[in-house]
């Protein structure tokens, strides 16, 4: 029987495909961690070290931290994983990036959920945030269960998913996150999956195509 692939990807795609979703239930099913940037920025932060001293005063002055001090956090606190496989999600943001990584680990596999900004921007009008973990939870969902189903945290609707806010988001995304696609493309490794379909389905295609790749 032929021994499965470890899998070390990154996954990306527009607000509201369900990247937090899908990057819990890679992690789940084939037994790696899943890193969120954003958590992996917070925790530096929390520990108050050199570099999470630096990012914390761009943060507290409302600026994008430069691509230097992301990719040096990044880099560091992924260390451990690098060898024993990840799904990362919020991370590359752009073809600079996705190279600085490579200098670091050797990827099997760069997923896209692609979706339509109409699609993205209603399932945000749709949904709320778990202030815990950061999972997007339909506010149908929240009519049956009070809280977040993946946690059990506290549901808010975050003033960052009106819709003013989610076009700006949508823009850089495809300007800056998009041409990831064509990167990954030429190293032969993108998967690139609709997400219009509903969290379950998506799980079960991925799940499908990865079977199909040896993972």
């Amino acid at each position: 029987m032929a021994k499965k692939r470890r899998l070390r990807a990154v996954l990306f795609g527009p607000q509201g495909a369900g990247k937090t979703t899908q990057g819990r239930a890679l992690s789940e099913r084939y037994g790696v961690p899943y890193l969120s940037s954003g958590d992996l920025l917070r925790e530096e932060i929390a520990e108050d070290t050199a570099l999470g001293k630096l990012a914390k005063e761009y943060v507290a002055s409302h600026v994008i931290a430069p691509d230097e001090v992301v990719e040096a956090i990044i880099i560091k606190r992924m260390k451990p994983h690098l060898a024993t496989g990840f799904v990362l999600d919020g991370f590359p943001r752009n073809v600079e990036q996705a190279i600085t990584l490579d200098r670091h680990t050797k990827l099997d596999l760069a997923i896209q959920l692609k979706m339509s900004d109409s699609e993205s921007v209603k399932r945000l009008s749709e949904c709320g945030r778990c202030i815990k973990c950061r999972s997007a939870v339909p506010f149908s969902v929240l009519k049956v269960v009070k809280h977040c189903p993946v946690c059990g945290g506290e549901v808010k609707k975050r003033e960052a998913d009106d819709e003013n806010f989610v076009m700006r988001r949508l823009a850089e995304y495809h300007f800056m996150t998009e041409p990831l696609s064509g990167y990954y493309r030429q190293r032969g490794i993108l998967l690139a999956i609709k997400a219009e379909q509903t969290l379950a389905q998506l799980s079960e295609e991925l799940f499908r195509k990865l079977t199909k790749l040896g993972f």
